[in-house]
């Protein structure tokens, strides 16, 4: 496993970095130094940034050198520098990046260590010239502290909330309020600047942002002489972690090295301890060596030999993806510049497909507590707070139904029962959310707490399956005129937002209607005789319930329960679900591909030379289509939406007009986010279905077209892959994908044919012989809770469906392709169908 990725920049790309720790501290950084760090939405230490400030990385991390009177920058933003040589390395988890010219060296290399809210930098100084010169060093990095929301609302205001204390080598900022839309609280978190260096020594500080600009400007300061004394405390002014230190010669080919720590802490106390702990080079190192041994053994759970080296290394990162959704949320990096943190609910039960496969502790405790934003009515939360069971109606206290939010906990679920056989997980209860919303979020009530109750007040608890029942059958019977699942606010697109009234997702009723048989065969394996649901979901049950009579019925719950034969119930959801299909079958399919939405005046989108991928997706991975379907709907995508030099199957053809009874979407230019842009999560999400078709070339096309675009340097992708890829190919938000996950699993499961089945392993691999290096391929990932190694041997080089499984050896023994258990490695030995 080779993580580390190196390039040549001659140019700004555009790229940054994400380094984070558990504690919470998380920053965006770029070669330039531009970027932030923070905690959260309201405790950002430098100011925070969105993309177009990765092109003005002045108000950020910055150290001046004076050369002989000459200004050299750290972050390269001095004329001096427009001919640099850039040097940009990242690892799990530090960025290194050497900036060379005819008289300075720059090596700086920085990380977040796993137990202090620190961001740590050594930067090292080298003369590059033929002579000795004087060297005077000032670090400029502006203290912003405080919240994002200040930004564009009372800035000035909040600075005069700023207390600012010089101290032994450092600059501390300590707002006595924070404003924002919180209301006005007292704060209790300090901001600071330390520097040190065993050669140079402080000779005065800068603490405020005038005196350092003093007429002048970031780029241009003149206020690098307004020293203060060590104890200075100033209020009431933007604040700088200015350190001014002596001016020393350094000779032709010498070198001096200084520590500069950012940090964010609850106290001067801690503060102080964490900088004189990692500000030295032995600390910094320790903490260096220690922090990429915690993520490379992270991502060393699930690793990958597949088609080349650089493919290989590429899905390391991809599946460090997951982890840092997990940690940032959708925001907080420079594309995501909205929200605060927060993960939506599809989110939350996409990222944990990873997590499962990489074994994680918390998998479980997560999964039963996602449960608790169901709501009685079938809807859910849909913004998740930090804490366990915490969840919200949305970011911003609207309400609304994202009509495919139903459908993904299944699979989720469904894949814990597999890798782990416990199905008994479905009969342990859970606690329902409870907000004033009722009736699909269409009225509201009174309410007190979080937690559904029932008619005699007390919390009320069902058991997961339950919660599955009830998701999964008010989103199969939430139907427009045309017999479609109604789109509502709108599906896993977010951008369809404005069909509420005729909507409908042909998309997402083939995942409803395959849910239903899913739970069916799921049921059929539990070891009980009856199951036990609330009294109002029985209305569910029938072929066309009043969906209506239903809400009203749960607005006013009861709490009352009532047993049902098992056998009866799995025969109802499959009667449920065949029905839907052949409706399907019949009025969705025509011109060789399946219809996707109707659109508000209950007109559907497309004609016969356009299409929508998502309608084609969840066909597919649903497996409702049929195996002559498949084929056609290969075929046909292919014509309309694939374009390999983007990266891809683009989401949809060009309308051509701002679709206004559709969405917001569609005001976007073509070829840009959820309106025709490679989007990679839907793409992943269709080659995982082509694989289940057997439809392998085209499948292996869709992901790998993926995967080498990202690798190739026009698209601007420096690490793993993106959310989507624009009309000229450059990836866009990258790192915080949940298309990471379902190419984890699409790889893992499909490709590599790891088939968990209620706690039993088979083998189907569906490897290409492109796929294979010097005749193998492998997969380590975690089997029956060991980290095993999966090894496919394919000595004629042949290619899949001329192959089939020889022989199975684990510790040498041959073993039969059904396993419960394992003790060693997996060898699979591949040879011609006989």
């Amino acid at each position: 496993m080779s993580t580390k990725k190196i390039v040549q920049l001659k140019t700004n790309d555009g790229y940054y970095f994400p380094l984070f720790n558990l504690k919470g501290l998380r920053s965006s950084i770029t070669p330039f130094f531009g970027g932030d760090l923070k905690l959260d939405q309201h405790h950002y230490a430098l100011e925070p940034t969105t993309e177009v400030d990765l092109y003005n990385n002045i108000f950020s991390r910055n150290i001046i050198f004076k050369v002989d009177g000459d200004l050299y920058f750290l972050n390269g933003q001095t004329a001096l520098q427009k001919e640099d040589e850039i040097t940009y390395e990242a690892d799990l988890l530090y960025q290194k990046v050497l900036r060379t010219n005819s008289i300075l060296k720059l090596e700086v290399l920085s990380y977040i260590p796993l137990d202090a809210n620190l961001e740590l930098h050594e930067i090292k100084i080298t003369n590059q010239a033929s002579r000795s010169f004087q060297l005077e060093v000032t670090t400029a990095t502006p203290i912003y502290a405080r919240s994002a929301d200040n930004l564009r609302d009372h800035r000035q205001v909040t600075s005069l909330l700023n207390r600012i204390e010089v101290v032994d080598s450092g600059i501390m900022v300590e707002p006595t309020l924070s404003f924002d839309e919180r209301g006005h609280q007292k704060n209790d978190t300090i901001y600071s600047v330390f520097a040190k260096s065993e050669r140079l020594t402080p000779r005065g500080y800068i603490p405020v942002l005038d005196d350092f600009i003093n007429g002048g400007s970031l780029h241009f300061p003149k206020g690098l002489n307004q020293l203060s004394p060590l104890g200075t405390k100033v209020s009431g002014y933007e604040a700088i972690g200015a350190i001014g230190f002596n001016e020393i010669t350094l000779k032709a080919g010498e070198s001096i090295t200084l520590y500069m720590s950012v940090g964010i802490h609850q106290s001067k106390e801690q503060a102080i301890i964490d900088q004189n702990k990692y500000l030295n080079v032995s600390e910094f190192y320790d903490g260096l060596e220690k922090t990429v041994d915690f993520f490379k053994n992270y991502v060393s759970s699930l690793q990958f030999n597949l088609a080349d080296q650089e493919t290989s290394d590429q899905l390391s990162w991809v599946v460090l993806q997951p982890m840092l959704r997990r940690y940032f949320g959708n925001s907080y990096l420079p594309h995501h510049d909205y929200g605060h943190g927060g993960r939506g609910w599809r989110d939350l039960w996409q990222d944990l497909l990873s997590l499962i496969m990489m074994n994680d502790d918390s998998v479980i405790d997560l999964l039963y507590n996602n449960f608790q934003g169901v709501r009685i009515d079938g809807s859910n939360a849909t913004i998740i707070g930090d804490k366990p069971g915490e969840f919200k109606a949305d970011r911003n206290m609207i309400t609304r139904v994202w009509s495919d939010h139903g459908a993904w906990p299944l699979l989720t679920t469904k894949m814990y029962i597999d890798e782990t056989g416990q199905i008994d997980l479905l009969l342990k209860k859970q606690y329902y959310f409870m907000d004033q919303f009722t009736h699909y979020t269409k009225k509201t009530r009174p309410y007190q707490k979080n937690v559904q109750t029932t008619s005699d007040h007390k919390p009320y608890q069902g058991t997961i399956l339950e919660h599955l029942l009830l998701q999964n059958l008010v989103g199969h019977h939430n139907i427009g005129k045309h017999g479609f699942v109604r789109l509502e606010d709108a599906d896993w697109n977010d951008g369809l937002d404005m069909a509420h009234d005729q909507g409908e997702t042909i998309a997402f009723t083939h995942m409803y209607a395959s849910n239903l048989e899913l739970l069916a065969n799921m049921i059929s394996r539990l070891k009980v005789d009856e199951i036990e649901i609330f009294k109002d979901l029985s209305l569910l049950l029938e072929e066309k319930p009043n969906l209506q009579h239903f809400f009203d019925s749960v607005a006013h719950f009861s709490g009352h329960t009532i047993k049902m034969k098992k056998d009866q119930l799995v025969d109802i959801l499959k009667d449920l679900s065949s029905s839907r299909i052949a409706h399907l079958h019949e009025h969705a399919f025509s011109n060789e591909r399946y219809q996707s939405y109707f659109n508000n005046d209950g007109v559907d989108v497309d004609s016969e030379d356009t299409m929508n991928l998502t309608g084609q997706t969840m066909a597919l991975l649903s497996q409702t289509a049929s195996p002559k379907q498949a084929g056609f709907i290969a075929s046909k995508t292919r014509d309309l939406l694939f374009k390999k030099d983007l990266g891809g199957y683009q989401l949809n053809s060009d309308y051509k007009e701002i679709l206004t009874n559709m969405g917001r979407a569609y005001g976007f230019a073509y070829g840009h986010k959820e309106n025709g842009a490679v989007f990679s999560h839907m793409a992943v999400m269709y080659a995982y279905g082509l694989y289940q078709y057997n439809l392998v070339s085209y499948g292996r096309e869709a992901f790998m077209s993926l995967l080498k675009r990202a690798q190739s340097l026009d698209a601007k992708v420096f690490l793993g892959i993106p959310e989507y890829f624009n009309d000229r190919g450059i990836g866009m938000y990258t790192y915080l994908t949940g298309s990471a996950s379902w190419m984890l699993k699409l790889i893992r499961t499909e490709v590599f044919g790891i088939q968990m089945d209620y706690g039993k392993l088979r083998l189907s691999p569906k490897l290409k012989k492109e796929d294979f290096i010097n005749h193998q391929a492998s997969i380590t990932t975690y089997l029956f809770n060991q980290l095993r190694k999966v090894t496919y041997h394919n000595p004629k080089n042949l290619d899949f469906g001329f192959y089939s499984i020889k022989k199975i050896l684990i510790n040498g023994k041959e073993v039969p392709n059904e396993l419960l258990k394992i003790d060693g490695d997996i060898e699979v030995i591949l040879d011609e169908i006989l």
